[in-house]
């Protein structure tokens, strides 16, 4: 005799639906539970009654060939789902899973043609069914009908009754055409719960998605469900549970079946039936602002509790939601100001919640490593960035930024680099945030190796590979280094040098040379071994010593563009070594300068480079602006030239008192035509200025003119005895008699 079945339709993470889920259970007393989840992880489920599974978690299935082929079935404490496994468990229930399968669909997405299934009608109704009901109810909104109706409701009598007839109407009514994959999704799942009731004897419990309830409560004919599951291609499948966040259960980060605020839900779940429950979350949002040095008085909160409650009485609704708290929260904790409620979203809405899974839950070895190195080196995982400060002379120091370097070169950047307070060289700031994208990257590394180490030598030596680029190879050395991985670094310098030999092409050879650079200049004070950089370092330099002016030479503004920045990188780098290169790159850029070919850009900045440098006196610089502002050179060369000049910073023009005056009386010099078309040039290298600079730069301008006007003045006041001189020697050449000249300066 086939088991009777008891359909509760569910929202995902919705706290009414998990507490009604929790009272149905409790009262049926199934001989077995199905749930909407994939059946790859069935072996999991016992894990759940494990001490130290905290939520939010999720479940990970992956390909086990393809591991960046993987999908996430997130769990909170007020999922449904979680609840209906947690009391499966806990009374020796049966339980399963009932999804379609990952190892099908995996496989399907091989065989699946792109645009091969024509696209669902565009529709608002299509979209979110629930608004049909909503407006049926006189709300506007789909979403706030559900909270209101299911999980802010107080009785859960009947619940799930009603959630089956709304939906058997709502899919009667719509009959918009399936996509395949949820009529293979519904088929299997007719197909488990067939299964479950001639196995067990007594009420199967399902615990699926309100939509699909329809589906599993008046099924096809049963050779229809076998005929679409029949010849199913399958693969080999993995799965796992790992840590989740709140923040990855919002419907703001892309999550399918996500909600508005998770701090709301999970305050329902543990507050619904309190009366302080208006009263409990208003003190938190006081609690946050206080924390920020905001006022927020008991007195604040228990005026916003009563204006919250009256908005709900106006309004009609069970409970003040989440929207009248917000209103409450604004207008009275907040003073109408909604720069504090952004505060209040992301500490209170969403939070930073993270979950944990104890040691031994379906880990691979490399996940054991990496956890095992953060309790060492005291490194919590946390969903929200925090700040973390190393000092590389230090032993523990070094060795986290050694880790977190590894965990980078492994695709898992945990930490990001930032600029160090402080001019030593032994210091790193990082901002670490843990992301559960992080478990898939895990997985995939694993290939490489079972501990971090090893895994990222062979990652490194992967990535070194035919195809890498020299300027590739050199950025991952410099990283490699940092991570202190030698058998890595000596392979990559082994590549380097062979593509070194190889290449020819004066850009590339340049634009590696600032990441060796750094590593011959601070690989002792990391405590790695940079030395052998050294004479590929010298090879690169006196190639493109060589090879620059005729690179160079003659090229259009696009290549010059490129060329620019690499120009300025290379003269930094130089300025790390102590070797006589600095000397020999002072002589290419005086050729470089004097060099008829050169693009005015680069020329530019060749003259700035040699100015920072004291290479060149500020007379002379004077003498090559004016040269370089002259009219013969057309505006779009002169803009060019000072965009090379003076791009990066403004220094230049505020502390070199006999340019700006040259600059300004150029502009000032321009006809109509010319102006304009100088102007957006000119724009262009302002912009890079910083408002500092900028205020400083304009107030000096009108002083600039001034001083040249009175150097013009002084210049027209001229010697008579000196003209006296000239000028019989002027008048031959101008063909007149001096005698018959007036001599009058």
């Amino acid at each position: 005799m086939a088991g009777t079945v008891t359909l509760l339709g569910i929202r995902h993470h919705g706290p009414g639906c998990a507490r009604s889920v929790a009272a149905a259970l409790e009262t049926l007393q199934p001989a077995v539970v199905l749930i909407e989840g994939p059946p790859d992880a069935d072996a999991l489920i016992p894990c759940v009654a494990m001490e130290g599974m905290v939520p939010p978690l999720a479940l990970l299935v992956h390909r086990t060939d393809d591991p960046r082929q993987a999908v996430f079935y997130p769990f909170a404490e007020f999922s449904p789902e979680w609840q209906a496994l947690r009391w499966a468990v806990a009374h020796q229930v049966p339980v399963r899973f009932m999804d379609f399968p990952w190892q099908h669909r995996f496989a399907l997405n091989d065989e699946k043609a792109p645009d091969t299934e024509a696209p669902l009608p565009d529709d608002e109704l299509r979209g979110d069914p629930l608004l049909w009901l909503a407006k049926a109810d006189g709300y506007s909104d789909g979403e706030r009908w559900w909270n209101d109706r299911v999980e802010e409701r107080g009785n859960p009598a009947g619940m799930f009754e009603a959630i089956l007839e709304a939906m058997t109407a709502l899919r009667s009514e719509l009959r918009a055409p399936e996509r395949r994959e949820e009529l293979l999704r519904e088929a299997w799942m007719r197909r488990v719960l067939r299964e479950a009731q001639r196995e067990f004897l007594g009420t199967v419990a399902v615990v699926c998605g309100a939509w699909h309830a329809p589906a599993l409560a008046q099924p096809p004919k049963v050779s229809a469900d076998n005929e679409l599951l029949k010849g199913l291609p399958k693969c080999k499948v993995g799965a796992t549970w790992v840590p989740w966040t709140y923040q990855r259960l919002c419907a703001a980060s892309g999550y399918g079946a996500g909600i508005d605020s998770p701090g709301w839900y999970e305050h329902l779940w543990k507050h619904r039936h309190d009366s302080r429950l208006t009263a409990r979350w208003l003190a938190k949002v006081a609690r946050i602002l206080r924390k920020r040095d905001l006022d927020a008085s008991t007195a604040q909160v228990i005026d916003g509790v009563r204006l919250a409650e009256h908005l709900a009485a106006f309004r009609g609704r069970p409970i003040p939601g989440l929207a009248e708290l917000n209103e409450a929260a604004l207008a009275v904790l907040c003073g109408g100001d909604a720069g504090p409620m952004k505060l209040v979203a992301r500490e209170l809405h969403v939070g930073d919640r993270l979950g944990q899974v104890p040691e031994g839950v379906a880990q691979l070895p490399l996940q054991q490593d990496i956890e095992a190195t953060q309790r060492r080196l005291r490194l919590k995982p946390a969903a929200s960035q925090t700040q973390l400060d190393l000092d590389l002379r230090e032993p523990t120091g070094l060795e986290r930024s050694q880790f977190l370097h590894r965990l980078t070169l492994l695709g898992m950047p945990w930490g990001k680099r930032a600029a160090a307070s402080g001019k030593g060289t032994f210091k790193e700031t990082w901002t670490l945030e843990w992301k559960p994208e992080f478990a898939i990257a895990i997985i995939d590394a694993s290939r490489f190796g079972n501990t971090v180490e090893t895994a990222a030598n062979a990652a490194v030596n992967d990535r070194a590979g035919p195809a890498a680029t020299l300027e590739a190879l050199c950025t991952l050395l410099e990283t490699t280094l940092l991570a202190n991985l030698p058998l890595a670094g000596a392979h990559l310098i082994r590549r380097i040098g062979q593509e070194a030999a190889l290449g020819d092409d004066v850009l590339r050879l340049a634009r590696t040379v600032p990441a060796l650079a750094r590593l011959a200049r601070y690989g002792n004070v990391r405590q790695t071994d940079a030395s052998q950089v050294q004479h590929i370092l010298d090879g690169l330099i006196a190639r493109v010593h060589v090879g620059l002016l005729s690179a160079v030479a003659g090229i259009d503004d696009e290549a010059a563009e490129a060329w620019h920045p690499v120009l300025r990188d290379f003269n930094t780098a130089l300025g790390l070594l102590e070797s006589p290169w600095r000397d020999e790159w002072v002589l290419v850029l005086r050729r470089l300068l004097e060099s008829e070919p050169t693009h005015p850009l680069l020329a530019g900045a060749a003259v700035r480079l040699l100015l920072e440098q004291g290479h060149l006196a500020p007379t002379e610089a004077e003498r090559v602006l004016s040269h370089a502002l002259s009219h013969a050179q057309g505006p779009a060369r002169v803009a060019a030239w000072l965009e090379g000049f003076l791009s990066g910073n403004a220094t230049v023009l505020i502390h070199e008192a006999t340019l700006l005056p040259l600059l300004e009386g150029w502009v000032a010099s321009l006809g109509p035509e010319a102006f304009t078309e100088t102007l957006p040039l000119l724009r262009r290298t302002f912009s890079t200025f910083t408002a500092p600079e900028r205020t400083q730069v304009a107030s000096r301008l009108g002083r600039a003119r001034t001083r040249q006007t009175e150097t013009t003045a002084d210049m027209l006041a001229l010697d008579p005895l000196r003209v006296a001189q000239i000028m019989p020697t002027l008048l031959r050449l101008l063909g007149k008699d001096a005698r018959s000249a007036a001599l009058t300066p």
